[in-house]
């Protein structure tokens, strides 16, 4: 027998999916995004024994690049950034922050510039490397990374200092335990530098739900890399890179 009452129409369901609908456009048409942009090595020649050339940008097109972003954007800190993309309900101005992955040495060279400029920076490092000794597997033949000496020696207005695990390894594939060593080791040795700030990259931008969920059990702000734009904070911040051929 076919039940010749049809069901009840329940009034919330269809609420909610046009309420949802009216949040995407308001995403896109009351808010405009912020862009988080991440670049790795800089230097006035590409080196093949110190970071892959995908990862790599001559000093020159760096600040060519980063002078066109300052035409459009202002930029900002990512604690700014995190702040208003949790808080701003309408954002008319274009925003930008810029960060940088795996503390390799060559990026020094350029925080006089950045400095000049106004521009902050977040650099975000693999705590073992600090030593100088300690080298990232399966990698380059000798990467050279900022030391725990040269750390020390960065008082910058424009630099905060981020976490990218304690090991540049994939952290998605982690069992929870590994994880939080990985994550509270980090901190232990970069927290002492007084521009360090709770936000942590993924290395190659490798993450799964569990680790989302870790991140958040620690009070650490997770940063992806997507590719994506960010108008609201949901569960992480999304960025492009701006060392990519197709940026």
């Amino acid at each position: 027998m076919f039940d010749i009452n049809p069901p009840a129409v329940n009034p919330n369901r269809y609420i909610k999916k046009i309420t949802k609908r009216l949040k995407r456009l308001a995403n896109h048409f009351g808010v405009c995004p912020i862009e988080v942009f991440v670049f790795h090595a800089v230097s006035d020649s590409f080196d093949p024994s110190q970071c892959l050339r995908g990862d790599w940008s001559s000093t020159a097109d760096f600040k060519e690049r980063i002078a066109a972003l300052k035409r459009r954007y202002t930029f900002i800190t990512l604690p700014e950034a995190h702040h208003k993309l949790k808080t701003d309900l309408f954002r008319s101005k274009r925003y930008a922050v810029l960060t940088c992955d795996d503390g390799m040495r060559t990026v020094l060279s350029i925080l006089p510039y950045l400095e000049t400029e106004n521009i902050p920076i977040t650099l975000f490092l693999n705590a073992k490397y600090l030593d100088g000794v300690s080298k990232r597997d399966h990698y380059t033949e000798k990467p050279e990374y900022i030391t725990q000496g040269e750390l020390e020696q960065i008082v910058s207005p424009v630099v905060t200092i981020g976490m990218h695990g304690f090991e540049h390894v994939d952290h998605s594939t982690m069992t929870r335990q590994q994880f939080v060593t990985s994550i509270v080791e980090s901190k232990k040795l970069l927290e002492k530098h007084p521009a360090f700030i709770p936000y942590f990259a993924y290395p190659w931008g490798r993450f799964n739900p569990s680790t989302q969920q870790w991140l958040k059990m620690l009070g650490v702000t997770p940063v992806l890399s997507d590719g994506r734009s960010n108008y609201r904070y949901i569960n992480g911040i999304d960025r492009k890179c701006v060392d990519s051929p197709s940026f």
